[in-house]
């Protein structure tokens, strides 16, 4: 008889399809409703999307894909991530990952409008 699987070896409730497709629904959801725009490379954007769908299938939730889980609520970052939106973007035009931008982003370097 087998024994139980380890804890987080379960096999994922969402396939990858499903988490993609659900992604890039979200990413439009945050960019609509916080008023950001998203990265003029779309480069960037998919693979940010993939990066954030395969952490929801693998864990459940949306983390960065730009950091190491470290299973610490105060340092990992959930997609939208404070620090992107309260700091980076303002500063960066950008969040660390790059997928979230401040609507006046054409690319780096960045200079906030004034106003």
């Amino acid at each position: 008889m087998a024994q139980s699987s380890a804890a987080g070896a379960e096999k994922p409730a969402k396939d990858l399809e499903t988490c993609i497709a659900e992604t890039r629904v979200f990413t439009q959801g945050v960019v609509d409703k916080l008023g950001l725009a998203f990265n003029p490379d779309p480069e960037v954007n998919e693979m940010i999307v993939q990066g954030l769908a395969r952490h929801q299938h693998n864990t459940g939730k949306r983390y960065c894909p730009c950091f190491v889980i470290q299973n610490d609520r105060a340092l990992d970052r959930i997609c939208p991530c404070k620090p992107g939106l309260k700091e980076e973007i303002p500063r960066d035009g950008k969040c660390h990952c790059g997928i979230f931008c401040a609507t006046d982003y054409t690319g780096d370097p960045y200079t906030p409008a004034e106003g």
